[in-house]
């Protein structure tokens, strides 16, 4: 079993947790995800699983995670098609499924709760100002919720 003690798998967390902020930092400021930064943080997500796997011998953990960054882009863009959300978010969905796929399919389930939870909570007080714009940049919502299963999981590993 991986553990959060590996030093490939905490560095695979740190790079997340590197380019999440400079993301969101993006996102709030200009309400856009650029491409090259989404797909930097995916090539050093995927890496970074490449590496766990060999270093354990166990494939599944990439498995996994690719399964993982499949349906959360497919979820996204089913999402987006309805007029839900921007394309930004649909590409970042790739790197956010790639790492909650890597924790296990409750984990997928959990960091998109986090995420639109959050965002909800962030746009209340929007929905009753007189504000135009209601706009609300999700990226950072959903590199919440990424990190917030992140730390439960690392919290059940450490119990179990």
């Amino acid at each position: 079993m991986v553990t959060f003690g590996s030093a490939a798998y905490c560095a695979t967390w740190i790079w997340f947790a590197v380019t999440a902020l400079l993301l969101a930092k993006i996102d709030f400021r200009e309400h856009r995800l650029p491409n090259s930064l989404v797909a930097v943080s995916f090539l050093g997500g995927l890496i970074g699983f490449c590496l766990v796997a060999l270093t354990y011998g166990d494939l599944r953990i990439l498995a996994m995670a690719t399964a993982g960054s499949f349906l959360a882009s497919l979820g996204y863009l089913v999402i987006h098609l309805l007029g839900g959300m921007g394309m930004g978010d649909v590409k970042y969905a790739a790197v956010v499924g790639l790492y909650l796929g890597s924790l296990g399919w409750t984990y997928i389930y959990l960091g998109s709760l986090i995420s639109f939870a959050g965002a909800g909570l962030w746009v209340l007080p929007l929905i009753f100002s007189s504000r135009k714009s209601r706009n609300v940049p999700f990226g950072p919502f959903m590199a919440l919720g990424v990190l917030a299963a992140g730390l439960i999981a690392a919290g059940v590993s450490a119990a179990a």
